[in-house]
């Protein structure tokens, strides 16, 4: 309030507190006799800041190429200059165009941090700003504007190229305002970067143990070495039987037999005795079923009243032989509520990292597995999100 004329007025910008400054003309206000020529030159940088805004990209899903098509021929951003650039360090305006998950926004709020005053953010698409179809999800940020200041927000699913050209004339015109003190400072919110570190410390981190570089190096250097699975020809491949030229549905059917099997459904594959599994899969393999399809795991939570049933998980594996005339074998494993499934890392390489994901998502533990840890879910995620039970609007401090 203007206690003179009675007006309600914004609040000028406080130019000692600013993070940023012109040495020029800093050193002009200095100068005795040169203060005429402060109100053209600071128009002159000012026009210079608002014509080359600087994009760095954080392009995650759809908007992205609503962001792309705008620096193509029909809109072309480049001529006001707006260009994109690779590095944060060398940005002005970082683009929001997609959804953010909880798993980025660390990352996200490090290239920010690492992005040179003055800068600006832009949310650009509904899944940025507000989380839109996604927000209850417990994977996902409900809004950017949670963890990042944001200047300007670019309605739409998606927003169009011509969408984004507006937005970031709106941009000019709050970087104009700014200068002429007509706008309130942005209020960043508190450092969440330290309490959302990652499990395991960056190589550019200087808390990072020098003996955890040492010791992923020497892993790496020996994960061929020390795989003994039937597919690299050693190790345990002498248990394995010569591949058969052909085989049809009926000698698959015939060894799940003499495994035990005795019932075959139509609506579903077969399911084998816990005991069995990994000599299945060594047999099936002698049979040139050599590709490794899958494993997906499916939580059954327990049920009461009529058709009572306890807590259950089932894990059903698919193989796909090799050559022509290929074809799929299928079973399925039955687990109690504590019961591991035998992994089959030792016959089927490729089985390594789908079973860190089921277990992962659904909790599913695999006897046996040479490095069984989350491998999409942060390391410090509570419970396993593709459980019936999981709640789909979980909380995930600071994030959502």
């Amino acid at each position: 309030m203007n206690e003179s004329d009675g007006k309600r007025r914004l609040p000028r910008y406080d130019e000692a507190a600013l993070a940023y400054e012109h040495p020029l003309y800093k050193t002009l206000l200095a100068a005795p006799g040169l203060s005429v020529s402060v109100a053209p030159l600071d128009l002159l940088l000012s026009w210079g800041t608002m014509n080359s805004l600087w994009v760095f990209p954080m392009a995650t899903s759809c908007c992205g190429i609503e962001l792309m098509s705008a620096a193509a021929s029909r809109v072309d951003l480049d001529r006001m200059g707006t260009i994109v650039r690779a590095t944060p360090r060398q940005a002005d305006v970082m683009v929001v165009a997609g959804t953010i998950t909880v798993k980025m926004a660390p990352r996200v709020k490090l290239l920010w941090d690492q992005m040179p005053e003055p800068k600006w953010c832009i949310a650009m698409g509904s899944c940025a700003i507000s989380g839109d179809f996604y927000r209850e999800l417990y994977s996902v940020v409900p809004g950017i504007d949670t963890f990042l200041p944001v200047d300007v927000y670019i309605p739409g699913c998606p927003p169009n190229p011509e969408a984004l050209m507006h937005g970031l004339l709106r941009l000019q015109e709050k970087v104009k305002l700014a200068r002429a003190g007509q706008l309130v400072a942005k209020e960043y919110p508190p450092n969440r970067l330290d309490i959302t570190k990652p499990s395991i410390a960056r190589l550019s981190d200087p808390a990072r143990d020098p003996a955890l570089s040492a010791a992923q190096e020497k892993s790496a250097g020996e994960a061929t070495a020390t795989d003994e699975s039937d597919e690299r020809g050693g190790g345990n491949a002498s248990a394995v039987e010569p591949f058969a030229a052909e085989t049809t549905s009926t000698d698959v059917e015939a060894l799940l037999r003499e495994l035990g099997v005795t019932e075959f459904p139509k609506d579903g594959a077969p399911i084998v005795p816990v005991e069995q599994h990994v000599t299945l899969a060594r047999r099936l393999r002698a049979m040139n079923y050599r590709i490794f399809v899958h494993v997906v795991a499916t939580h059954f939570p327990e049920k009461t009243g009529a058709k009572a049933a306890p807590e259950r998980f089932e894990v059903a594996y698919a193989l796909r032989s090799v050559g022509s005339g290929s074809k799929i074998a299928s079973w399925r494993l039955s687990l109690a509520t504590g019961q591991a499934a035998p992994t089959l890392v030792g016959v089927f390489a490729g089985a390594d990292w789908q079973e860190r994901e089921q277990f992962d998502l659904v909790g599913v533990r695999f006897d046996g597995h040479p490095d069984l840890r989350r491998i999409m879910m942060p390391g410090n995620w509570e419970g396993h999100p593709l459980r019936k039970d999981y709640p789909a609007d979980k909380a995930c401090t600071p994030w959502r």
